[in-house]
């Protein structure tokens, strides 16, 4: 029998760690659907039939779990988005074919979404990008956004698409007809406003004033 090298029994740990981590997250994004995005580490790690220890070794803490979990997310959105075929060459179906995916995750999984936003990052903190920031960031690119006002407009579209999904998302949990519309109805609505501000006039700098976003 060929004998296993110690890269061998390296590679087979990681892979035995990233199968590892899968089941964990899927666990938790059960436990999470039945207790709710609140719940403590000991509740979830119950639920995975395992313990905080174990969850620990794998992401270190809440906000490493909060983390991976918004990784998990940033892959569901990416595959919509690229399942719908939405490109930088046309960049009103690539918004609508963003905040569509960004919709039908809060709605499928509100639970998983609420979790992902409960994570607070220190400042700078580029290793580790936030679910958010990380949606932001697609933004600008399939809107083939890089100038510095570009960018800072990218950040308050994103805030608007959040809110507006926060709110959409207590208005359907309370069965509220007037605002809670399907996916395509929302979609429709939050690209059509998002999309009047993108393109927009661009604002102007008063006379005498300094805009520092010339020298990005």
């Amino acid at each position: 029998m060929k004998p296993v090298t110690a890269d061998g029994r390296s590679s087979r740990w990681d892979d035995h760690r990233r199968l590892r981590r899968r089941e964990l997250l899927r666990a938790t994004r059960a436990v999470l659907a039945e207790h709710g995005p609140d719940a403590p580490m000991d509740v979830i790690a119950a639920g995975a039939g395992t313990t905080k220890t174990v969850f620990y070794r794998y992401f270190g803490d809440r906000a490493g779990l909060q983390l991976a979990m918004g990784e998990w997310a940033m892959r569901v959105i990416r595959r919509e988005i690229d399942a719908a075929g939405a490109h930088a060459d046309e960049p009103r179906e690539a918004l609508a074919a963003m905040i569509r995916a960004f919709a039908r995750l809060a709605a499928g999984s509100p639970a998983v979404y609420t979790f992902c936003d409960a994570v607070v990052l220190p400042t700078g903190d580029e290793a580790g990008r936030d679910f958010f920031t990380s949606v932001t960031h697609l933004l600008a690119e399939r809107l083939g956004l890089d100038e510095a006002r570009e960018r800072l407009w990218a950040f308050g579209a994103l805030g608007f698409v959040r809110a507006c999904t926060q709110q959409w998302l207590v208005e359907r949990a309370q069965h509220r007809p007037a605002l809670s519309v399907d996916i395509d109805v929302f979609t429709h609505h939050v690209t059509t406003w998002v999309w009047n501000s993108h393109a927009g006039d661009h604002p102007t700098i008063p006379p005498g004033v300094h805009d520092a976003t010339q020298q990005s």
